[in-house]
């Protein structure tokens, strides 16, 4: 765990490692919506952060998985991690890429879920 100090250091260091990760990396509120993109997510999926703030991670679903999205958020709403899913998601240009997903509860101070991240 990093400590935190008066002038956020430690939350500068968190977000320079998730932006210089290789991994897509993105948190989302429990409706989906997408609340923060790393470089890495750029690099995958096509979207620049800009494109992908405040859209709903449904638009990475290809047609045939309608269902995926919920399927997953209800199991984090749950408390639970989805570990390794491999599943597909469709980038900007159309074309599909396979992908083994993480997607873990974001909680807040006294413990309750507020969002998701996907890694």
């Amino acid at each position: 765990m990093v400590e935190r100090d008066a002038g956020g250091l430690a939350n500068d260091f968190l977000a320079a490692i998730v932006a210089s990760s290789d991994d897509a990396i993105f948190g989302k509120d429990l409706d989906g919506t997408i609340r923060s993109w790393n470089p890495a997510a750029e690099r995958l999926y096509g979207y620049g952060a800009a494109e992908a703030i405040g859209r709903s991670v449904s638009m990475l679903l290809p047609d045939d998985r309608p269902h995926e999205l919920e399927d997953i958020l209800a199991r984090v709403r749950a408390g639970e991690r989805v570990v390794h899913y491999e599943t597909r998601r469709r980038r900007l240009d159309g074309t599909e890429v396979e992908v083994s997903v993480t997607v873990s509860p974001i909680l807040d101070r006294d413990g309750s879920v507020v969002g998701a991240s996907s890694i």
